[in-house]
């Protein structure tokens, strides 16, 4: 699983929607580049860059891809280039991958101002199991008004408890995917206007615990499952909350980029299976 393209997917628009409004800084508001980037071991290390879109413009979409920039990303030990590979990615040699205890600085020049941010490599999740490899799911009866016997909503048959080792209250949140490779529906309303990978994935919110329940009625299909576990900076936590918000409110999102926005943090994951059956 590509680790970058799945956190990617669930924040789109995340930044450039809430990122419209910004108070006067070293960079004019406008100016500001916008940073995605989660650094994930085993990957090579991908950073996407955009234009912060204005405040008056559409948001309905990504801000313009920013190429021709010098990108270099120092750890502990060594400072490695960037090379672009184009719609605003740029990303390390295959063999450069993050690894745990090291701390990660993203530097480069944009408009005459030094563009950085640092993270650290959050450690593999701990003791993550869960109670049940099966769940059965009810396909809603057709017809009937309401949810229940006879009634035109999914029935929940009881839930996953997912639970890891959690002494220092970090955060993790769960992202569940079916992964059969022709998924069948369980309820039919799944919003047909969504590509069909979205409408298989879903998540938890993030939490502070050391334990979640995915309930049986989220749930969209039948078949394998893979449910990852991903530990947290507290950074990605905060611009999660952010972007919960309502769409009403566009004040600047967190953010530890210096003369940017965005994200530049550490993820580590771990992961389980379990198998929605039809009664």
């Amino acid at each position: 699983m590509n680790l970058y393209r799945t956190l990617a997917s669930l924040f789109l628009g995340s930044i450039t929607l809430l990122s419209c409004q910004e108070t006067v800084t070293t960079l004019a508001p406008d100016d500001k580049p916008v940073i995605e980037a989660y650094l994930a071991p085993g990957q090579p290390m991908t950073v996407h860059i955009t234009k912060q879109i204005p405040f008056n413009a559409d948001t309905t979409g990504q801000g313009q891809p920013i190429a021709g920039l010098a990108l270099k990303i120092s750890s502990n030990t060594a400072t490695y280039a960037l090379r672009y590979i184009g719609d605003g990615l740029y990303q390390s040699a295959a063999e450069v991958m993050p690894r745990l205890g090291q701390t990660y600085t993203l530097a480069f020049d944009y408009l005459g101002q030094r563009v950085t941010a640092t993270t650290q490599m959050p450690t593999k999740p701990a003791g993550y199991q869960q109670d049940v490899t099966e769940l059965i799911r009810t396909a809603p009866v057709q017809g009937g008004p309401g949810g229940g016997p006879g009634g035109g909503g999914p029935q929940q048959q009881g839930a996953v408890r997912l639970s890891w080792q959690n002494p220092t209250a970090d955060y993790y949140f769960v992202v569940i995917d079916n992964i059969e490779a022709t998924p069948v529906l369980i309820n039919q309303n799944v919003n047909p206007n969504r590509p069909l990978q979205q409408n298989r994935r879903f998540r938890n919110q993030p939490t502070q615990s050391d334990f979640d329940d995915v309930r049986g009625q989220s749930f969209q299909y039948y078949g394998r499952h893979r449910m990852v576990l991903f530990h947290l900076n507290p950074d990605y936590a905060a611009l999660y909350k952010q972007n919960s918000t309502s769409t009403q409110n566009i004040a600047t999102p967190p953010t530890t980029v210096v003369n940017g926005l965005g994200i530049f943090t550490g993820v580590n994951t771990d992961t389980l299976y379990v198998n929605v059956k039809p009664q």
